[in-house]
């Protein structure tokens, strides 16, 4: 009996905590839909999806909406002179990027001191001053200098997709698991320095590699239980790390890759002559001076051909990346650009079969460049208007990391609504950039002229968050835009690509979600038609 009234005790008390605790955002006068008492809004997410399901709250609440993942209250703020504030102007308040599995942030100092190499210190989990050290460290790697010295490693690998596409002859095949390929062996071949043979072995280390991270979607139950209850935490990461391990008979490829890498660097550590110009080497001869030299703008990666001096010498003791931080971030790479531009390229390849006119317009563009300027390289592809045009316009449509997020370091006044330390920040990059309000009445509509010269500077400058934007965006952005440019522009110039009988129509596409990346669930099927 006395049992019997603990656990009804206990389980009271839970609830009275659990309903104060979904009442935190309520408390700050933040609308949004009503929670569960033990799953927050997650169910409403897994069931309709979480594109559908954020597009009628911000349609019903408005452009900023608070709502529980799981037990993790958050704030998705769609306003875009918000967004300035707390990507750019306030950055210093919303600098680092939580973790939506812990409804409380905390720091395990005995981790700290504990390294696993390949997984602890990747700039986008990094924070505070150790995330400003290495992102001053690694942005002038990215530089457009530093990008014409990888263009020729890229070709290479772009020539291994066109032999691959010459021999599909006439027959329909899926270009997205081509271009995925395409962006494995552009990484291992730059961020790693080992030549791959991904593109024509199926049991290639990097393929294993991929399908251990990259196949968890939001549908998953275990997402629900382990963002739902904090003690459960463990087994997203467990699950997923038994999935490595069954689709790789037992072993764990991440351990075969990062022993590859601690040997490559080794390798150039020891011996001049194994250098190359790749963006392992680039990690490892970048150094800065002097931390406190460094502002916003000089951690902000940009998509042009304009160039910054990063951190001007003060005569301090040099600050280089060690072994394991270029491991970390090799490896950060790779799950950062392996999926996400190949799912540019997929949907940019499907807008291109469904508007032939937009396409031949292209590869016209690309043609006369070719007979004026020769091969395609960095700075030839970046004269290609055109070609920047459509990548823009396919990204704003179907931005491959559809959403990101920030935690508030301090209490903060965001406008009407008073934001607590701690609370996480997501910016929805897919309803930001279907904004009517935003992008007009046909914000729908595949339309590239709304990145012309001349109607680019009328985008309202957070708009557009395909990459994020303010010091915390995405770091690899120009090399990005480098591979996607010069892999459509080759394609182009040497095919025609048009539907074939498996081709999903152009709004009827179907869509993989994973908890920040939109990819074609059932691939991007046409066939391939020599110029």
């Amino acid at each position: 009996m006395w049992a019997v009234t603990l656990i009804a005790v206990a389980v009271v008390l839970w609830l009275l905590y659990r309903k104060k605790w979904f009442s935190s955002l309520k408390e700050q006068g933040i609308p949004g839909p009503e929670p569960n008492l033990l799953f927050g809004n997650l169910f409403d997410l897994i069931r309709k999806g979480p594109l559908v399901c954020k597009g009628e709250w911000i349609k019903k609440y408005g452009n900023v909406v608070g709502y529980y993942f799981g037990a993790t209250p958050v704030v998705i703020v769609a306003d875009a002179d918000l967004l300035k504030r707390i990507l750019v102007s306030d950055f210093h308040k919303f600098i680092n990027r939580p973790n939506l599995s812990s409804p409380v942030h905390r720091v395990n100092k005995s981790a700290l001191t504990k390294r696993e190499e390949g997984y602890s210190q990747r700039l986008v989990f990094l924070r505070d001053k150790r995330w400003k050290e290495i992102r001053s460290i690694i942005t002038p790697t990215f530089t457009a200098s530093k990008m014409k010295q990888m263009a020729p490693i890229m070709n290479g690998a772009i020539d291994s997709l066109l032999d691959n596409i010459e021999k599909q002859g006439s027959s329909e095949f899926n270009i997205h698991g081509m271009y995925q390929r395409l962006t494995m062996d552009v990484i291992g071949r730059t961020a790693f320095g080992i030549q791959t043979d991904v593109q024509n072995n199926p049991d290639d280390l990097f393929l294993r590699c991929a399908k251990g991270f990259f196949q968890n979607d939001t549908k998953n139950p275990i997402l629900l239980l382990s963002s739902s209850f904090q003690s459960l935490n463990f087994l997203w990461t467990a699950v997923g790390w038994l999935k490595v391990r069954a689709t790789n008979k037992g072993t764990n490829p991440v351990n075969e890759l990062i022993q590859s890498v601690k040997d490559v660097i080794a390798s150039r550590r020891s011996n001049k002559e194994s250098r190359r110009n790749d963006l392992l080497q680039l990690m490892i001869d970048a150094e800065i001076d002097d931390l406190s030299t460094i502002t916003s703008d000089d951690l902000t990666a940009k998509d042009d051909n304009e160039e910054k001096t990063t951190g001007a010498s003060s005569g301090k003791l040099t600050r280089r990346m060690t072994d394991a931080d270029i491991l970390d971030n090799s490896v950060m790479f790779f799950l950062v650009g392996y999926e996400t531009t190949s799912t540019a390229l997929a949907f940019t390849t499907h807008f291109l079969i469904h508007y032939p006119e937009a396409q031949e317009k292209l590869r016209q563009e690309v043609q006369n460049l070719i007979e004026t300027e020769g091969d395609l390289d960095y700075s030839s592809v970046n004269k290609l208007q055109y070609l920047d045009e459509v990548i823009h316009e396919s990204l704003r449509l179907f931005p491959p990391i559809y959403q990101f997020h920030r935690e508030v370091a301090e209490d903060v006044e965001l406008g009407k609504y008073k934001l607590k330390k701690g609370c996480k920040v997501e910016v929805s990059a897919n309803h930001m950039h279907r904004n009517p309000e935003l992008w007009g009445s046909d914000a729908d509509e595949f339309k590239p002229e709304r990145f012309s010269p001349e109607n680019k500077k009328n985008i309202h400058p957070m708009a557009y968050q395909s990459f994020g934007a303010g010091p915390r965006n995405c770091v690899g952005m120009r090399f990005a835009y480098m591979e996607a440019k010069l892999a459509l522009a080759r394609l182009l110039a040497k095919y025609r690509l048009v539907t074939s009988s498996k081709t999903e129509s152009l709004d009827g596409i179907t869509l993989k979600i994973a908890p920040t990346i939109l990819t074609p669930r059932n691939g991007i099927w046409l066939k391939a038609v020599p110029v």
